[in-house]
C-alpha cells in the first residue's frame, strides 16, 4: 500500500487576503514617511553640502523605493493559483524582496563617487548650523520609529518584505546617527568628519544589502525552513504513525511547503490510512503556522521507519 496525498492550507483564501492587504497597507503608510524624511534630507544635504548627508537622503529616497517594490510584489503575491502557476505566485513577494536588496546596493554607487571627490579634495567642507543639526534629529526620531513599526507589523504579519524593509530603514537610522556625529566633528573642525560618515552610511548600506539578498535566495533556493526532527515528532505524535523519514520543507517565513514519507500498518485499509494522513497533515500546521501546504506520501512499515539517519533526504544513508 502507497498513498500519496497533498492536503493545503484549509484555512481559507479570506486570511490570505487580509494578510496581503495588511502588508500592503502598512507599505502604503512607509511610503509617504519615507518620502517625507527623504526630501528633507536631501533638501538640508543641498543647504549644508554634506556629502553623509547626501548619502542618508539617497538611503531613505531607496527605502521609499522599496516600499513600491514592495508594493508591487505583494499585489501580484496575492493572486490565486492558476493553471500557468499552480502553486501559487507566493514568490513574487520574495522576489520584490529580493530588489529591494538589489536598488538598496545600487545606493552605493552615487556615494562612492562622492567619497573619490571628497578624499581628492574637490569638495568644499560641509555648512552645519544649528537648524540642520535639530532637523536631522527630528528625521532620526521618525526613521527609528517607521523602523520599529514596520518590524513589529512584520512579525505579526509574517512578511518577508516588511521585515526586510523594516532592516533597511533601521540601517538608515543608524546612518543619519553617523551624519549627526559627523555635524559635530566638523563643527569641532575635524575637517574628514563628513567623510568618515559617509563612508560609515556606505558600509551600512552594503550591509542591510546583503542581509537581504541572503534571506530572498535563501527562499529562491529552496533553503531548509523547518527542523526535520521537529516535523518527525509531531508526525509521530499521531498513534498509527511508526515513522517518518524524507521530511523537506521550503518557502518563505509566513507560507511554508513542507513534504514527507509516513509509515502505517500494512494491513491497514486504504481509506484509513487517509484519515490518518490528514491527521498527519493537521497537527503539522497546527505545530507550525506558516505551513501552507503538506504533501504526504503514505507507505506500509517496512522496518524503514527505524531509520533515523533516513529522516532528512540530505542524508547519505536515504535510501528510495
Amino acid at each position: 500500500m502507497k498513498h500519496d496525498r497533498r492536503v493545503s492550507d484549509t484555512r481559507g483564501s479570506l486570511p490570505w487576503r487580509e494578510r496581503d492587504r495588511g502588508v500592503r497597507r502598512v507599505l502604503y503608510i512607509v511610503l509617504g514617511l519615507n518620502l517625507t524624511v527623504a526630501a528633507i534630507k536631501l533638501a538640508l544635504s543641498a543647504m549644508t553640502g554634506a556629502l553623509s548627508l547626501l548619502a542618508d537622503g539617497i538611503h531613505a529616497l531607496l527605502d521609499a523605493s522599496s516600499n513600491v517594490v514592495g508594493i508591487v510584489g505583494i499585489a501580484v503575491a496575492a493572486r490565486p493559483a492558476d493553471a500557468g502557476h499552480p502553486y501559487g505566485h507566493r514568490r513574487f513577494e520574495t522576489l520584490a524582496a529580493a530588489c529591494i536588496g538589489l536598488l538598496i546596493m545600487s545606493g552605493m554607487a552615487g556615494i562612492l563617487r562622492g567619497l573619490w571627490e571628497g578624499f581628492a579634495g574637490r569638495r568644499p567642507l560641509p555648512e552645519v548650523t544649528a537648524t540642520s543639526v535639530a532637523i536631522l534629529a527630528v528625521t532620526i526620531v521618525a526613521n527609528f520609529a517607521i523602523s520599529r513599526y514596520e518590524a513589529r507589523k512584520g512579525r505579526e504579519l509574517r512578511s518577508g518584505v516588511l521585515q526586510a524593509d523594516a532592516g533597511h530603514t533601521l540601517s538608515d537610522t543608524l546612518g543619519a546617527l553617523a551624519v549627526l556625529a559627523s555635524f559635530g566633528a566638523a563643527w569641532l573642525g575635524f575637517r574628514a568628519a563628513d567623510l568618515v560618515a559617509a563612508v560609515v552610511v556606505a558600509l551600512l548600506i552594503g550591509r542591510t544589502a546583503w542581509s537581504v539578498l541572503r534571506e530572498s535566495l535563501g527562499v529562491l533556493a529552496d533553503h531548509v525552513r523547518l527542523d526535520p526532527l521537529a516535523v518527525r515528532k509531531v508526525a509521530l505524535s499521531i498513534p498509527e504513525v511508526r515513522g517518518a523519514h524524507k521530511i523537506r520543507s521550503r518557502g518563505s517565513a509566513d507560507h511554508v511547503l513542507v513534504d514527507l514519507h509516513i509509515h502505517v500498518d500494512p494491513a491497514m485499509t486504504v481509506e484509513r490510512a487517509h484519515r490518518v494522513t490528514h491527521e498527519v497533515a493537521g497537527a503539522v500546521r497546527a505545530a507550525f503556522p506558516e505551513v501552507a501546504d503538506v504533501l504526504i506520501h503514505t507507505e506500509p512499515a517496512d522496518g524503514r521507519e527505524k531509520d533515523v539517519a533516513a529522516i532528512a533526504p540530505s542524508e547519505p544513508s536515504v535510501r528510495a
